[in-house]
């Protein structure tokens, strides 16, 4: 698994790809946190190349967009597959 995150102008990115696990899901929140305590008005996970997702992933994704509804920032994902996507709406994340 790998990851970029690019920000800027308000607006937060995140590229993931690969299984999201335990150790991904904490690396990324590391490096993605910090971030969402600055001003910022959107982020998108484009999730493309994602296999699948952990607990740790979905809960990732369940406290990102608690932060973005606190914020009153939009949240969007992008490229979702068909099984990612129903695991997703299982665990509460709207899409």
């Amino acid at each position: 698994m790998c990851y970029e995150i690019q920000d800027s102008d308000q607006q937060i990115n995140v590229i993931l790809t690969g299984f999201i696990s335990v150790n991904e899901a904490t690396s990324i929140r590391q490096k993605l946190f910090p971030r969402l305590q600055q001003p910022f008005h959107s982020i998108t996970f484009r999730l493309v190349n994602v296999t699948d997702m952990d607990s740790s992933g979905l809960g990732l994704m369940l406290a990102v967009q608690k932060i973005a509804t606190d914020y009153k920032a939009s949240i969007t994902y992008q490229d979702v597959s068909e099984p990612l996507k129903a695991r997703l709406h299982m665990a509460g994340i709207t899409i």
